[in-house]
């Protein structure tokens, strides 16, 4: 891990950007492990999110432990949060960071089959849709025989807004080709999805207290 550490530290510093690390298992200051994403600034400084719900895999094979806390990363072009993979598919924890102001919700994914990619595809989007925010999901392609960790890797770069026509019809911004490693890019103004939130064709951000919370009432039709 330093050795890793240091070198996106390098890149982050040299090209001047910022940089998501790959999660990873990191022992966290009780010994536990956690799956950890650190987040590295041009300036140097750098933290890290953990993982908060562990898919089957994580607990029995990786024996991993839940992260009890979320981090909100301050930068210069508005704050951003972090759902690792299986995270972004639970709306109350990605809602947490949209409403501390995380205008950017980056999603590192890993996933074997066509089956998990989807399942973090349409979480990415639906939280999209639900906070008027961007998700970007990076999930790992490819295959590697030296690792049962990663052995089969299926995915698909993708940068998803909420579907509006003022930023995009279909709620897509970006996306990578199946299985295919390559940089995807696409510039946002984030300042927009403000105005999107209080004069778009909805209002979901705003809404989301509405919800109807309550009984519910069985009709027997049989």
């Amino acid at each position: 891990m330093p050795q890793i550490d240091a070198h996106l530290a390098e890149l982050a510093r040299s090209r001047g950007v910022f940089i998501l690390a790959p999660s990873l298992p990191v022992a966290n200051s009780n010994g536990d492990m956690q799956n950890q994403a650190r987040f590295h600034s041009p300036s140097g400084k750098s933290a890290v999110q953990s993982k908060l719900v562990l898919t089957p895999f994580d607990r029995e094979i990786w024996h991993l432990s839940p992260a009890c806390s979320q981090t909100l990363f301050d930068t210069p072009f508005g704050k951003i949060g972090v759902a690792i993979c299986y995270d972004v598919e639970f709306p109350l924890q990605v809602r947490t960071l949209a409403e501390a102001g995380a205008r950017l919700i980056l999603c590192p994914s890993c996933t074997d089959t066509e089956a998990g990619y989807w399942r973090v595809r349409i979480g990415a989007m639906a939280r999209a849709l639900e906070n008027q925010c961007v998700v970007v999901q990076s999930p790992t392609v490819g295959n590697v025989d030296w690792t049962n960790a990663l052995d089969i890797n299926r995915g698909a770069a993708g940068i998803f807004a909420p579907p509006d026509m003022a930023i995009s019809a279909n709620g897509v911004l970006a996306l990578g080709e199946m299985d295919k490693a390559q940089w995807i890019s696409c510039t946002v103004d984030l300042a927009r999805l403000e105005d999107i939130r209080q004069r778009g064709e909805v209002r979901t951000f705003n809404d989301w207290p509405k919800q109807m919370v309550g009984m519910v009432n069985l009709v027997e039709l049989g």
